[in-house]
């Protein structure tokens, strides 16, 4: 979906490659939005996120699979990327190169919290992809 010879979308592949955080939209059976920052892994072509099984983020996307995803942007409003898609909860474990990826891009942030990657995924077990379905970028 995204033209890396364009240099616009060639910018926002590098935010979602390079970026640790990314807001992630979501909204409640009651119908109110939820947002969270969360990390998360791009591999080109969808974004993966492990969260806590049964938190309110996994209740939200088990009653509306469609999503927002927000890179911050600088501190007068420059560089807003915006991702609309749809999200599916993973049963299957990633496989070992996606492991391996996230490990390089969040292993100092783990060992900071005491954490290495099996021990995260204790915690944040359940693997949500979300497959972009609109990118914009301001």
């Amino acid at each position: 979906m995204l033209d890396l010879q364009q240099t616009k979308d060639a910018h926002i592949d590098q935010r979602l490659r390079e970026d640790l955080i990314v807001w992630l939209g979501s909204v409640k059976a009651n119908g109110h939005p939820h947002l969270v920052p969360v990390w998360f892994l791009w591999d080109g072509q969808s974004v993966l996120i492990f969260s806590q099984p049964n938190n309110q983020k996994i209740r939200n996307i088990q009653h509306e699979p469609h999503v927002t995803l927000a890179l911050d942007n600088t501190k007068v409003g420059g560089d807003v990327v915006i991702i609309e898609g749809l999200a599916t909860l993973e049963d299957a474990e990633p496989d070992q190169t996606t492991l391996d990826n996230y490990k390089a891009k969040y292993g100092q942030q783990m060992q900071s919290m005491g954490w290495n990657l099996d021990s995260m995924r204790k915690d944040y077990s359940q693997a949500l992809r979300i497959q972009p379905t609109k990118f914009l970028k301001f």
